[in-house]
């Protein structure tokens, strides 16, 4: 074993949040080792929807115009289209914008303009293509370290620090590491949650009619695919294609708009990979007697949909979890992932401001306080929508040419159309969560409603700090600095007491002025602190409890402020 190394951060698990975690310790140069097994980015498609709320993240962090450049072409629909088979029947279309008129906000489709406030649109690009930005994004960092193609064999906890025994994955060879605060996001099962001896609590593989109990998902390589379903609802391509009959249900999903796809069917109890035929499933989603296609499988995997699972803790110690690590999605309403930047954002400030010196350890007890019911909040709402499409009846007149099978059409479609919304226009999902904490401000008046289908704007305490379009194009949160940001709105001229509160407290601080009418009425206040992550820490109309309020938000002062 080679001699033991430190570090303050190891991170285990080099997916999306362990990535995002890296990236929020490196930009505020903290030292901290990232430990992955896999040396490559994964070539097989897993998450394939960035929401609103991570692009916005990436945008903090200067590449969400990378990310949103990745995936399908620019001009390509990123609709949802439910039909009776790929050849058959369109019963229903969610029109979601390419993401060319996304970046140029030139369209909305059925989202609606002003359901998003938001200059980042949801994004369908497949995390195969994302992951490596994020790699990228790392060797940007000179405090980050990475270990890809090394995995963590076990973990301790400690009084003073957490110890860590490392193998190389090629040679065997191992190496101890200790480090001050240990971070799984290491996936389902975590060895960081399994050493904090906590579990998942919820639901686990509930059975439905789809999207309930084992599924089958299959990547493939099809370049005649469109050509051949170019008479049918494909003629108009879709990112996501639903198929629902009374033979078999699935959904196709264009990974590259060009000849790559995944496809997803449920398995049957007691059948297994090997047991599906993938020639006859193509031909019963597609409607088509015969595949008259080349289409080349490039893998196969089976997984459990059904989950709706947070963790009981999301800290032992100085170990911490994040991602699935803490939480597990069936993946309806695709923000499995996403949960998992949010996580990491949260943690990743924290963790620098412990380690920087300006805030106690208490501080990151806020992190379960502020993810934990978020996280419950969100695989709710996805086992909602798994429950509305996975049990969703299918008449066997559907194909029918007659009268009844019309009529079954019209009212699956009607059922399927209300389901896209639900799922699928969710600015209140992604973008009006509110964190309540002991570093949290306490308001009096009404907070906004917390809906996944309406979204408030709002500075009240808690949420995320809302963007404002400014007289001069720019969006107010882009000139927020990197750690805390005080925004001043009013007419008063008290800089200096923030600023030597700040000095004084060794909190990190930017004050940014704007005389924005549009600003001021959206924020509801004078003086706005908002924190790190872009959630809002207090407002008011005085700087005279500046040391107070900076005292709070950075976890320094106990109780409550106003």
């Amino acid at each position: 074993m080679t001699p033991t190394a430190s570090t303050d951060v190891l991170i285990v698990g080099g997916g999306p949040s362990g990535l995002m975690l890296a990236i929020e310790l490196g930009c505020r140069n903290v030292p901290c080792i990232l430990v992955e097994p896999q040396l490559l980015p994964p070539e097989r498609p897993k998450a394939n929807a960035t929401s609103a709320r991570t692009m916005e993240h990436y945008r903090r962090r200067g590449f969400a115009d990378q990310v949103r450049s990745v995936g399908m072409a620019a001009d390509y629909p990123q609709d949802v289209m439910y039909c009776t088979r790929l050849a058959g029947k369109e019963l229903a279309r969610f029109r979601i914008p390419s993401r060319a008129q996304a970046a140029q906000q030139s369209a909305f489709g059925d989202y609606g303009e002003a359901a998003w406030p938001t200059p980042e649109l949801p994004h369908r690009g497949q995390q195969m293509y994302i992951e490596p930005i994020l790699r990228q994004q790392l060797t940007r960092y000179p405090s980050v370290i990475t270990r890809y193609g090394w995995q963590v064999d076990q973990v301790c906890d400690g009084t003073q620090h957490a110890s860590v025994v490392l193998t190389e994955v090629a040679t065997q060879r191992t190496q101890a590491l200790q480090a001050r605060f240990v971070v799984g996001c290491d996936g389902p099962r975590s060895i960081v949650r399994h050493t904090m001896g906590t579990s998942y609590e919820g639901a686990s593989q509930e059975q439905r009619d789809y999207f309930g109990g084992q599924m089958l998902s299959i990547h493939f390589r099809a370049p005649g695919l469109y050509l051949a379903l170019a008479k049918g609802p494909l003629a108009q391509p879709a990112w996501q294609s639903w198929i629902m009959n009374p033979q078999l249900r699935g959904i196709l999903v264009a990974i590259n708009g060009i000849d790559e796809f995944g496809m997803g069917i449920q398995l049957k109890p007691g059948q297994g990979i090997d047991d599906v035929n993938v020639d006859a499933t193509l031909r019963a989603l597609t409607g088509l007697d015969s595949v008259p296609f080349d289409y080349e499988v490039l893998h196969k995997s089976s997984w459990t949909a059904g989950f709706m699972l947070v963790a009981e803790q999301f800290q032992t110690g100085r170990l911490f979890i994040a991602g699935d690590a803490a939480h597990l999605f069936t993946p309806t309403g695709g923000m499995g992932y996403n949960t998992s930047i949010d996580d990491a954002v949260n943690l990743g400030w924290k963790l620098a401001a412990v380690v920087q010196g300006w805030a106690p350890e208490s501080l990151l007890h806020t992190y379960f306080e502020e993810r934990h019911p978020i996280a419950k909040r969100n695989t709710q709402f996805a086992r909602l929508m798994a429950e509305s499409i996975g049990r969703m009846p299918i008449a066997a007149s559907l194909e029918q040419d007659t009268v009844q099978g019309e009529q079954a059409r019209v009212a699956l479609a009607d059922a399927v159309r209300a389901h896209a919304h639900a799922e699928f226009n969710i600015p209140g999902l992604q973008l009006g969560l509110r964190y309540q904490s002991r570093i949290v401000a306490r308001e009096t008046g009404q907070a906004p409603p917390d809906a996944p289908n309406v979204y408030v704007p709002s500075g009240f305490a808690g949420c995320r700090a809302p963007f404002v379009k400014l007289a001069d194009g720019r969006w107010l949160p882009d000139l927020f600095g990197r750690d805390f940001t005080v925004l001043a709105l009013g007419e008063q001229s008290e800089e200096d007491t923030w600023v030597e509160s700040a000095r004084a407290l060794k909190v990190p601080l930017t004050v940014v002025h704007q005389q924005d009418a549009a600003a001021r009425a959206l924020y509801g206040a004078d003086w706005v602190l908002v924190r790190p992550d872009h959630h809002v820490a207090w407002r008011g109309n005085s700087a005279q409890q500046a040391s107070a309020v900076l005292a709070h938000a950075a976890g320094l002062q106990a109780g409550e402020v106003l």
